[in-house]
């Protein structure tokens, strides 16, 4: 099998046909069809459902997509890691939730490039159950995640973790003109709320400490939801409602006066962060000098001013 097979196949999935697919593989469309039932011939199956008018995916296509994707990640990921070792580099890989990748991740890589230089942080952003499997599978060497109420530590028994700090989760809205919120709560008007699934992380957050004080008071209505705490964020800033965010991701829009607080009256919760390392170090010690980079780092900001 072929590596271009693969990316071949995800690319039409992204473009839809197989006209507009080949246009962006930069093929003709009969070559681009023959790749296609070449990786079908290669794995024994149909991955496309040619009956249908419009392209459609078989069961065993939309089964196996995901570790499609998976597999030509981590073909990359190891050229990448290849690469860099034969010019002197080093390279791990970080498994960190998509928020985090906003929040907190940024300060993380300019310390490694500060004091590291010779070392490249990867970067897999991912939902934090996805980033949570690819570093119990060894697929990532340092895991960036928000914690529940209770540590990832208690099932990941092999893994070390290393606390950084807390992402607080705050009630926003967007603003008036007279720079008052949009939406705030209100004992004779349904509040309208940006929420996310319940069945989410965020989700989990907001059903558990950030609704249930206020739902025996005021008619709070969730308008509209979403496991993509930068899309709700968008979506408050149209003022579609209000919503529960992390403080970090919003401080430009809280300093530029695009986003308030709503109430001192809403709670507000604090996210434990941390990352994690397999307890066994890497053979190059590579992990290692990151992980005392990021112990320094939090035992400083830890410390009394």
């Amino acid at each position: 099998m072929k590596l271009i097979w693969l990316e071949d196949f995800l690319v039409l999935l992204q473009a839809g046909t197989f006209s507009r697919a080949a246009a962006m593989r930069n093929i003709t469309q009969p070559a681009f069809s023959r790749r296609i039932q070449m990786l079908e011939e290669w794995l024994g199956v149909q991955l496309i459902d040619r009956a249908s008018a419009g392209l459609r995916l078989t069961p065993l296509g939309e089964r196996y997509t995901h570790e499609f994707r998976a597999l030509l990640m981590h073909a990359h990921e190891l050229r990448n890691r290849i690469q860099a070792e034969q010019h002197g580099a080093r390279r791990i890989l970080v498994a960190a939730q998509h928020t985090l990748t906003i929040t907190w991740l940024p300060g993380l890589l300019r310390l490694v490039q500060q004091h590291a230089p010779d070392v490249e942080l990867g970067v897999d952003s991912q939902d934090r159950g996805q980033s949570i499997a690819r570093f119990a599978a060894n697929e990532a060497q340092l895991l960036l995640c928000l914690e529940e109420d209770m540590p990832l530590a208690s099932i990941l028994p092999h893994a070390e973790r290393l606390p950084l700090g807390y992402e607080r989760i705050i009630a926003v809205s967007a603003v008036t003109a007279a720079g008052t919120p949009v939406h705030s709560l209100h004992a004779r008007r349904p509040t309208r709320l940006l929420g996310y699934p319940a069945q989410s992380f965020m989700g989990a957050i907001l059903y558990r400490h950030c609704l249930p004080p206020l739902m025996d008071r005021y008619d709070v209505r969730v308008v509209q939801e979403s496991g993509f705490v930068a899309g709700i964020k968008e979506m408050a800033l149209a003022g579609m409602g209000m919503a529960w965010l992390p403080e970090r991701l919003i401080v430009r829009e809280l300093k530029m006066g695009t986003l308030t607080k709503v109430g001192p009256e809403l709670p507000e919760v604090d996210i434990p962060v941390s990352v994690y390392r397999m307890a066994r170090g890497d053979r190059h010690g590579v992990t290692d000098r990151v992980w005392a980079l990021f112990q320094a780092h939090a035992a400083q900001a830890a410390a009394p001013e």
